[in-house]
């Protein structure tokens, strides 16, 4: 029987199996989407060399016209899970390409020894890749740190899940990302099921909720610090609710999801003018891919998310409490953000309308993101927890009926409600069309339950104990 060529390509810290369609670095599988993988590939056999934009164009997406800001979000996506913040590894060169920076060697295909057996990133079908480009000679990774790393997490992982343990068990990448946060602490990612969110398990604890009385006149809305306890253990999921997660929700159970999300049609320094109600998550105004967060959701199919996530995994899935949402996001900090007060460090964090936005009121810094929207969930750095996309992105709705009086909130961790139905919930966090102050820890804000807005989406909560 003939044998199919096996290929590994080995740079820095990490192997690059083009046959299987996976990254691997310390033994563990790196998760990147399809497209970013197939960039990463072509940059690989072609490293120490410029790759120009239109080579990539013609190498990832032959046939098909798109624009830069695809490759851009996969350069970004790349950076992040490689750890490469300070673009040591993948170098821009301005309006000309890229350049991937590294010795490569092709390596030898896995051994049987090692007993990981993974999909292809984002459950995908193998990729095939060109053969292209030139390979130099650089170190191999050896077997035994693999097998080691992979006996070592067979034996923490329950541990950690149960306890609440600092140990990451996915996403090695991703660990440098929240270990360079302020005081940054990893903690351990579990996932139930396939389409399930990823979630990160949190110790009971304490905090200061609220904000100081100074903050932009919100005294009452946000409230005055004070102590919350939060009792019990839960996870929160470590990204929002991503288009394919709500999708696989919407095709198993067949809910009708309508046009009802209006959409900017303009906007001048204070305001927006607003279309009809004609957009829905799969179109909410902007281009959408599958690992972004849903958006154009109410309320309500936020519960009826979690509802089925409880009759799939028979586990207690729910909204997070306000309570809960604000210990997350803090990760043990009393400042404005999680990273900090400086809001012109906001652009390493938070997908937000930063100086290069199209909106009137933008502020604080400027990034390199040129699309109109939110960004895939995990393209930024996480918080001290590893939480990623708390400040940014979209805003994400709680469990909580809306109270104008934060004093009101329950300072045991529970969810503030009201009798009979809750015609005004609220969201956090602030969104890729909010400018910075909306984007701190305790800012909140009320919508109503049943609106569908082109920036609110949502993550979700499990109890543990």
């Amino acid at each position: 029987m003939n044998q199919v060529a096996h290929r590994v390509l080995c740079f820095d810290r990490f192997a690059l199996d083009l046959t299987r369609g996976r990254l691997r670095a310390g033994g563990e599988d790196i998760q990147l989407r399809p497209k970013a993988f197939e960039v990463l590939c072509y940059l690989a056999e072609n490293a120490g060399r410029l790759v120009l934009k239109q080579e990539l164009y013609e190498a990832v997406w032959p046939d098909v016209t798109v624009s830069d800001d695809s490759i851009v979000q996969c350069i970004g996506e790349l950076r992040h899970k490689l750890g490469d913040d300070d673009r040591r590894l993948i170098k821009t060169v301005s309006r000309r390409g890229y350049l991937l920076d590294a010795a490569v060697s092709e390596g030898p295909p896995p051994s049987q020894s090692d007993v990981s057996v993974t999909l292809p990133p984002e459950g995908q079908t193998q990729h095939g890749v060109r053969q292209r480009g030139r390979v130099t000679l650089a170190q191999k990774l050896p077997l035994w740190p693999v097998i080691a790393a992979t006996l070592f997490l067979c034996a923490a992982w329950p541990a950690a899940y149960l306890l609440g343990w600092p140990l990451s068990v996915a996403h090695p990448a991703r660990v440098s990302v929240a270990e360079n946060a302020a005081g940054g602490s990893q903690r351990a990612s579990f996932r139930d099921c396939q389409d399930c969110p990823e979630m990160v398990a949190l110790p009971a604890g304490e905090f200061m909720m609220g904000s100081p009385e100074s903050e932009d006149g919100h005294q009452q809305v946000e409230g005055s610090p004070r102590r919350v306890t939060i009792a019990k253990r839960f996870a929160i999921g470590r990204f929002e609710v991503t288009v394919d997660q709500f999708s696989a929700f919407v095709a198993e159970t067949g809910m009708t999801v309508g046009n009802l999300c209006r959409v900017i049609v303009a906007s001048d320094r204070t305001s927006l003018i607003w279309g009809p109600p004609e957009a829905s998550f799969r179109q909410p105004g902007f281009d959408v891919v599958g690992s972004q967060p849903v958006v154009c959701v109410s309320w309500h199919e936020a519960q009826a998310y979690v509802a089925w996530l409880r009759r799939r995994t028979g586990k207690p899935y729910r909204l997070p409490t306000e309570a809960e949402w604000e210990y997350a996001a803090r990760a043990g900090t009393t400042t404005r953000f999680s990273f900090g007060s400086d809001e012109t460090a906001l652009c390493a964090y938070a997908r937000f309308a930063d100086l290069g936005s199209r909106f009137g009121w933008h502020d604080a810094c400027r990034s390199d993101i040129i699309t109109y929207g939110p960004v895939p969930v995990g393209s930024l750095k996480a918080n001290p927890w590893g939480i990623f996309d708390m400040h940014g992105n979209a805003w994400e709705w709680v469990e909580d009926c809306w109270t104008p009086n934060a004093l009101e909130i329950p300072t045991d961790g529970s969810a503030f409600a009201r009798p009979g139905s809750c015609e005004v919930g609220v969201v956090r966090g602030g969104s890729f069309a909010g400018g910075s102050r909306r984007l701190r820890s305790a800012t909140r804000a009320p919508v109503q339950t049943a609106k569908h807005s082109y920036n609110n989406g949502f993550r979700v909560v499990l109890s543990l104990d």
